[in-house]
């Protein structure tokens, strides 16, 4: 046996041996396509890499996003894993479907998913000279089967694997679908960069348009991008996507799609840009991850044929909201533009000290929940081990209001600023149905993902209102005075609430205490009320957050979301119905079926229209006089009912108004209440979270989003003072006095009017005396000259005006 393997390898050897250097010439030129084809033969029978199957490509479905629509059906924003809209081949351009063959594949029509001329170039250049970028030989067919079945690494051998596998999968496409249903393939789902699949999404993003309203140039430029969409970017590269454009435009020449007039037109065409940045997502992204919560709860009552349920993210649904869109720019655009001057404001009041001075818990805190410290403590390091990390400076990226920035910072310097970096929240709702029409749930979803709006924070003075409200169903007057004096009370562990500004003395009445937020009356109001009837009225009103019955729930120390609030003040603002804040009104599938419609929610009286005119003219008066004064600096054609609430040590600040149809809230604050704005002077809720709201209904009548509305409260008139220096004893009994003589002078008006028009009698005038007959223009002339008016008679007892 091993002389037998001896002599098999002597005549090799000597074969070898006898070839001359063109038969090695000759084998080197072979070898490459014998190894070429062994690779293809492996690919081919599935011994190597793998093709997909026939039920596979006969069901080929591409993830489509769905849209977020808003009241009206504008597009706001879009749910995708890759960014894409599917279109018809009529819903596009002309001129982008020849573009694109004459580029791209022009013998697209004339193969069969290969284009054999080109197959021997890529062969050489590509498969054997490994040179991915000398390409070009894939036609459409090719690239769709790229697009949909993404490649696969198989080391040195990827690239052959690859376009092997394209290739037999694009012949096998080409039995499945016909020409156009592969073309519409691939414009819905071809990359053109910067996360846009598609036409239609890349015609939005580059031009501003639909793919059908695209010109010849704009067509030419977004073909110009598929050969390589980063390095003829016409955001990033003007010049050089420029240039690729007209090579496109040449090519349409030269297949003869356009003529030569057409060609020299086309590329002599301005570059004109009208790019819209997919990053204007960072605040809208609130309402988007609401508005996903909201459709996972209901999703399960609409199910698909199969029986499995819809995704916002690959299923292509149109999600009616009730947003309005030009509502809900304004406001994003207010809290960018308006929360770096608030954040200003805190600075400006801790300005020669720290809002860190006297305690370092805080920092400490932050310390022990953050991940690294965690990490090193369960490896069982000692505390200066764990402590260096956070001592030792380097590179950080941080948020600020001008976007990220780097610097060479600890991690306790980056952990110091975010916990003085103000949050905030927005909403605003239509009070007659609970139509939400504004969602902004802080700075910057993708750095901050804690929605401000649906989260409860502490609430301030903003809750006062519904104390006064169940005073008011009582039957107590709102010009019924109390003392404005500090009082303990000792049932309640020797609490004594005061006034933020300090001061005490006087009197207030109903209305003028929650006009100016006068805790000391406050206090006393609940006192008399009952702190559970004042829970009861609140869950009543729409609140849903655990409320504790205590006095101190006045002043707003329980936790309420954005959300709740919203709910009651609507009750105020509507005339005293219930409401349920809604976003979703339908959803419909890409054929634009309805999959589902939102039930009607039925709204439930709980406060008497008559109680919620008062209210509603005492909270006037608050914006009127009172702490919400402010919302008159913005000129607004109506007057809105307003409420500010301050937390402790300013911790929050809030500011929520009311128009019939229109309730607008903001929250501004920080993500822990013991960092804090420094005095009420310049961390007040009128002074940070009113300004919001008072441009947020700038703009909805500016803009026309809501028409202008006034409260109608003829049928109650408040007519008291708001403060007297007076005790309110004397002032309540002043009160009454005035009550009695207003109700005796208005009866005897009425009785003069009803009775004889206010003429003396014939016996006062004397019998006796004769009396010459009176032409009308006499009787003019006397009554004008002798008699009151009404106006005068009713002026007399309700003072001028």
């Amino acid at each position: 046996m091993a002389k037998r393997k001896k002599t098999t390898f002597l005549k090799w050897k000597n074969f070898f041996k006898k070839l001359s250097w063109k038969h090695w010439a000759l084998i080197a030129v072979i070898m490459p396509f014998l190894f070429v084809f062994f690779i293809f033969i492996l690919v081919r029978t599935g011994s190597i890499g793998e093709l997909p199957t026939a039920e596979e490509m006969a069901q080929i479905k591409n993830p489509v996003s769905s849209s977020l629509l808003d009241a009206k059906g504008e597009l706001i924003a879009e749910y995708y894993i890759e960014n894409r809209t599917n279109v018809e081949l009529d819903q596009i351009s002309p001129y982008f479907l020849d573009a694109l063959i004459a580029t791209e594949d022009a013998r697209f029509y004339k193969h069969s998913g290969i284009d054999y001329r080109s197959l021997g170039r890529v062969a050489v250049k590509t498969l054997l000279l490994q040179k991915e970028s000398s390409g070009g030989g894939s036609t459409i067919t090719q690239q769709l089967v790229k697009n949909v079945f993404k490649r696969k690494r198989y080391g040195i051998l990827t690239l052959p694997i690859n376009k092997f596998s394209e290739i037999i999968a694009a012949h096998r496409l080409e039995n499945i679908y016909s020409k156009e249903e592969i073309l519409k393939l691939y414009v819905n789902t071809v990359s053109f960069g910067e996360r846009a699949f598609g036409i239609n999404t890349a015609s939005n993003r580059f031009f501003n348009k639909i793919p059908k309203d695209l010109s010849l140039p704009e067509a030419a430029t977004l073909v110009g991008i598929l050969k390589a969409p980063t390095r003829y970017s016409p955001r990033l590269h003007p010049e050089r996507s420029k240039q690729r454009r007209n090579v496109v435009i040449s090519q349409m020449h030269k297949y003869g799609y356009i003529d030569q007039e057409t060609k020299d037109s086309a590329q002599l065409a301005e570059f004109n840009l009208d790019y819209l940045s997919p990053q204007g997502e960072r605040l809208i992204a609130y309402a988007k991850n609401h508005v996903k919560k909201e459709f996972e709860k209901i999703k399960e009552a609409f199910p698909k044929a199969d029986g499995t349920t819809y995704s916002l993210y690959t299923d292509g649904l149109r999600i009616h909201t009730t947003l309005d869109k030009q509502l809900q720019r304004d406001a994003e655009n207010i809290v960018a533009k308006t929360m770096p001057d608030i954040q200003k404001q805190f600075w400006a009041g801790w300005a020669n000290s720290s809002p860190f001075k006297g305690s370092t818990r805080v920092i400490d805190d932050a310390i022990h929940r953050h991940p690294i410290y965690q990490r090193l403590k369960a490896q069982g390091k000692s505390k200066e081990e764990i402590l260096e990390p956070f001592i030792t400076k380097a590179e950080r990226r941080v948020w600020t209001w001008d976007g990220y920035e780097d610097k060479e910072i600890t991690i306790i310097d980056s952990i110091k600023h975010y916990l003085t970096l103000l949050q905030s929240g927005m909403m605003a709702v239509d009070p007659r149905n609970g139509a939400i029409k504004v969602w902004v749930g802080g700075n910057d979803f993708g750095e901050f993902q804690y929605d401000n709006v649906s989260s409860a924070r502490q609430v301030g003075s903003t809750f006062k209102p519904i104390t006064y409200l169940v005073a008011i169903e009582k039957d107590i007057d709102p010009c019924t005075f109390y003392p404005n004096e500090l009082r303990t009370y000792v049932d309640y562990k020797d609490w004594t609430p005061g006034n933020a500004g300090g001061e005490y003395g006087g009197s207030y009445s109903l209305q003028g205490a929650l006009a100016h937020s006068v805790n000391t009356v406050s206090v006393q109001l609940i006192m008399e009320m009952g702190a559970d009837n004042v829970v009861k009225k609140a869950y009543e009103l729409g609140v849903e957050s655990k409320l504790p019955a205590v006095p101190s729930i006045v002043l707003g120390t329980a936790d309420v979301s954005m959300v709740e609030m919203m709910k009651v003040y609507s009750v105020f603002a509507n005339g005293g119905y219930t409401i349920e804040p809604y976003i979703i009104e339908k959803i419909e599938n890409y054929k634009g079926e309805v999959l589902w419609e939102r039930t009607p929610y039925e709204p439930e009286r709980v406060v008497d229209k008559e109680d919620a005119d008062v209210l509603i003219q005492m909270l006037q008066n608050g914006t009127e006089f009172g702490s919400g004064s402010r919302i008159k600096s913005y000129g607004l054609p109506v007057h809105i009912a307003g409420k500010t609430g301050t937390t402790q040590n300013q911790s929050d600040g809030w500011f929520i108004g009311a128009a019939p149809n229109l309730v607008a809230g903001a929250w501004v604050g920080t993500d822990d209440r013991r960092i804090h704005f420094r005095s009420l002077s310049t961390g007040s809720g009128g002074r940070t979270a009113l300004p919001l709201v008072g441009q947020l209904f700038r703009k909805a009548y500016a803009n026309r989003r809501i028409t202008p509305m006034a409260f109608d409260t003829s049928n109650f008139v408040l007519m008291c003072p708001d403060y007297s220096e007076m005790e309110a004893d004397d002032m309540n009994r002043w009160r009454v006095a005035q009550l009695e003589r207003r109700d005796n002078d208005l009866l005897r008006v009425l009785e003069n009017v009803f009775t004889g028009n206010g003429r003396p009698d014939a016996e006062a005038e004397g019998e006796d005396r004769p009396r010459r007959r009176n032409s009308n223009q006499d009787r003019r002339r006397r009554k004008k000259k002798d008699r009151p008016t009404l106006k005068e008679r009713l002026e007399k007892i309700f003072g001028d005006g």
